[in-house]
């Protein structure tokens, strides 16, 4: 199979009905919505499907609505066909998606200290001293030429790299004002989004220590695949550096060109967008019309990529098969357990699940809940005789049912351990 990576677009993706086909027709994505909403205390399927522009464009809505709907379209995917990228990249607000899909932040989690960035960047826009722009058909010389010429080197900031001729500008209000006048006046296409924050800038400081201090208060995974960093615009796989990355994240500018440089790198021929629309696509296109770009809120993109998957004959096998993912679990975990007559009882429990698995795939069939509950609970059991770390014991479950769609049939099993 090709290499591919996700990518989770940011602010600009929301719509009134964003996500609605997908919440009609997955349940999985239907119980993501609601488990924004019972989160956050926002009714969100509301604020997208019966909402006015106003209300999705609210900065706290926006990244709400934003991040429920790429994750319902994630698992949508998923549940589909539930097979991993190499990479996931997500911009801005988006960045927080790729998190998500990757495992190292919990849907939960990621929706709180979404509430927490609202609420903070909020005190910045009540102070409204500066925005953004969006800067099209221009190049980074000509930018940062404006700059100069407006006397505005410690005022005026790129804030994003989304592509080879489209940035976005942060700064003080008049000090900017003056930047995209000179830009206009040299044949670039300009504009001001003077509702935003001027996010991804030293403007938004003041708010970085609140924001690293509450982000620590978190618990973090191991990451099932990297994400490429918006801060540094390189691999992301350690947990212990999320805070760090996402405090930055808000102060530097979004890398996303250089996101999409690694693909090439590192041999990526395609590209899913995981958004109820086409948007970071269009930039891949521009700078790199090798690779293939599609987007899994688009129903002819998702005819396409059915096609392109059913095609391999790698595709079934790579398809996450839940106690297919037992076993490989059950060999993968090393064993701390001396005692002998103990550890027969591992052996048993995994001739049990593989005699299981063979006549599953003979018979061509599938396993109910309760199967899959009994199952589950063979697992941690053997897990817990091999004397596991329970930290551990927790990162395997967790990703078990973040890989099989089963999280949220699980979810009081996963909250005890």
């Amino acid at each position: 199979m090709d290499k591919f990576a996700f990518v989770f677009p940011g602010q600009g993706t929301q719509f009134l009905q964003m996500g609605k086909s997908f919440y009609d027709n997955y349940d999985i994505s239907k119980k993501t919505f609601e488990e924004a909403s019972d989160t956050s205390g926002i009714d969100i399927a509301d604020i997208c499907f019966n909402g006015t522009m106003s209300s999705i464009n609210d900065f706290t809505n926006m990244q709400l609505t934003i991040l429920t709907a790429e994750i319902a379209i994630f698992r949508a995917y998923m549940s589909d066909y539930g097979i991993y990228p190499q990479f996931s990249v997500g911009h801005s607000i988006g960045e927080y998606a790729a998190l998500v899909s990757t495992g190292a932040v919990t849907f939960t989690d990621a929706i709180k200290i979404m509430l927490k960035r609202g609420e903070l960047v909020d005190q910045v826009i009540e102070k409204d001293n500066g925005h953004m722009a969006i800067i099209e058909k221009s190049n980074i010389d000509l930018i940062e030429e404006s700059i100069m010429e407006a006397n505005a080197k410690d005022s005026v900031f790129i804030s994003c790299f989304n592509s080879n001729s489209q940035y976005a500008l942060s700064g003080f209000n008049e000090k900017l004002d003056a930047v995209e006048q000179l830009l206009l006046d040299k044949e670039s296409i300009v504009s001001p989004l003077f509702s935003s924050p001027p996010m991804h800038s030293p403007l938004m400081n003041d708010i970085c220590m609140e924001f690293l201090e509450y982000i620590n208060t978190f618990e973090f995974y191991p990451f099932k695949f990297p994400i490429i960093s918006n801060y540094t615009g390189m691999p992301l796989s350690d947990p212990s550096k999320i805070a760090k990355n996402l405090t930055y994240h808000l102060v530097h500018p979004v890398q996303f060109s250089n996101a999409v440089h690694l693909f090439e790198k590192y041999g990526v021929t395609r590209t899913i967008e995981m958004s109820p629309k086409l948007l970071l696509s269009e930039f891949i296109k521009e700078d790199h019309s090798e690779i293939e770009a599609y987007c899994y809120g688009l129903i002819n993109d998702r005819q396409s990529l059915e096609r392109l998957f059913k095609s391999d004959t790698n595709f079934v096998k790579d398809m996450p098969n839940f106690i297919g993912r037992c076993l490989s679990i059950l060999v993968a975990t090393e064993n701390n357990n001396k005692n002998t007559n103990e550890y027969k009882e591992v052996i048993k429990i995994y001739g049990k699940l593989r005699d299981q698995y063979q006549t599953m795939n003979k018979n061509n069939s599938y396993l109910h809940q309760d199967q899959q509950s009994e199952i589950l609970m063979l697992l941690i059991k053997a897990l817990k005789i091999k004397k596991l770390h329970p930290k551990l014991i927790k990162n395997c479950v967790k990703s078990l049912l973040d890989e099989t769609n089963n999280f949220y049939n699980f979810s009081h099993v996963f909250n005890t351990l």
